[in-house]
């Protein structure tokens, strides 16, 4: 059903999601962020639970948004994408030092996460596709550029759909 009324009472409310669509969706960007060697252990990788939750439901609004407003379904291309915006931008991931050393800041670990994550999430499609890997030779400018959030996430996804298709 097409709907052609602006009065926002016309339209539903988003929710909160379900626990069963949140863990799948945490099990996906797990997978999406670990498929790939990062250069902080697992074990020294924190993790704000809370800002992890609102960064799948700031997707998840997306995907509605893409559906209510464009009529159609966001690509799986999309979704690492604005999951690689969000990370940058919310910072959830942070760094638990050894002992005696200092962690690397927040902002640096999060735009590394999600810069290796576009790499390797574009790399992995382009051998689906049967096309050579993305080279890393930019990779420091696209971290400078998520470090200190000046990307939008159009940008993203127009890069990460680039990333696959050159």
């Amino acid at each position: 059903m097409v709907k052609t009324s602006c009065s926002p009472g016309d339209y539903p409310q988003f929710g909160v999601l379900p626990k069963e669509i949140v863990s799948e969706k945490v099990n996906k960007l797990k997978e999406w962020i670990w498929s790939n060697e990062q250069n902080i252990p697992r074990d020294r990788l924190g993790l704000s639970n809370s800002c992890m939750l609102k960064i799948i439901d700031l997707v998840e609004r997306r995907r509605v948004y893409f559906h209510v407003y464009h009529g159609i379904d966001m690509s799986e291309w999309n979704e690492i994408a604005l999951y690689c915006f969000w990370i940058a931008k919310l910072q959830p991931f942070f760094e638990i030092a050894p002992s005696g050393k200092m962690a690397r800041e927040a902002n640096e670990v999060n735009a590394v996460i999600a810069v290796r994550t576009l790499y390797s999430t574009a790399n992995r499609i382009r051998h689906e596709l049967n096309n050579e890997r993305v080279k890393w030779s930019n990779m420091g400018n696209l971290i400078h550029a998520f470090r200190y959030r000046d990307i939008s996430k159009e940008a993203v996804m127009a890069l990460f759909e680039n990333l696959i298709s050159v």
